[in-house]
């Protein structure tokens, strides 16, 4: 459970707005300065729980939030990403699991993106521009592989720049490795669909389960 014993909060991408200027908001976390990350968590892997340790273990005064996706980004046909194999990835997780997996690691407020073609079509730039404008971003942890935008147009490097340029400290987690690879949701799907439960579980940091 998060730090201060609440419940962590969930807020749609396309509600910001109307939460930020509400008169009685039902807490103050929207209205606090951030340390964020962002990416589709699918699977909660060691990964990405890097990155949950690096939003929640800054300043005490900042409130750690998570900006995903209510579904993959890659199962949508307008997203710009492709699978090697043309397939579109399967959930290792659900999305309610993923929620309660998200706030057992700290996370107090949960930005979720249902990805349209609307949104597909955002630049990262401006993707940058209203993540400063609403969550009041004073950190944000990436991961060394993110991309955003309209066809993928803003890396890592890129996000961090144009952060930086709005005054927020940005960084890039490096992979987790191992044996030798880093850790990843294809690995961890690619195991459960093997039946390699333990090389999953090790993945995960956590028991697998035995179907996806």
């Amino acid at each position: 459970m998060p730090v201060n014993g609440a419940a962590m909060r969930q807020i749609n991408w396309d509600d910001l707005g109307a939460c930020l200027e509400a008169s009685s908001l039902e807490d103050s976390r929207i209205c606090r300065k951030s340390a964020l990350t962002i990416g589709v968590f699918d699977g909660i892997h060691r990964g990405h729980q890097a990155l949950l340790s690096a939003i929640t273990g800054k300043k005490p005064e900042l409130i750690p939030v998570v900006v995903t996706f209510r579904e993959n980004p890659k199962k949508q046909h307008f997203s710009g990403f492709s699978e090697k194999s043309g397939e579109k990835p399967d959930d290792i997780c659900g999305f309610n699991e993923k929620m309660t997996l998200l706030e057992g690691f700290g996370v107090e407020l949960c930005v979720i993106i249902d990805f349209s073609e609307n949104f597909s079509t955002m630049s990262g730039r401006v993707f940058v521009e209203t993540l400063n404008r609403y969550l009041h971003p004073e950190y944000i942890a990436l991961g060394m592989n993110f991309h955003c935008g309209y066809r993928r147009d803003t890396d890592a490097q890129g996000f961090k720049a144009l952060a930086e340029n709005l005054g927020i400290t940005a960084d890039i987690i490096g992979p987790i490795l191992e044996g030798g690879a880093p850790v990843s949701s294809s690995r961890v799907r690619a195991a459960l669909k093997a039946g390699r439960f333990d090389e999953a579980s090790l993945l995960l940091g956590r028991e697998a389960a035995r179907s996806v």
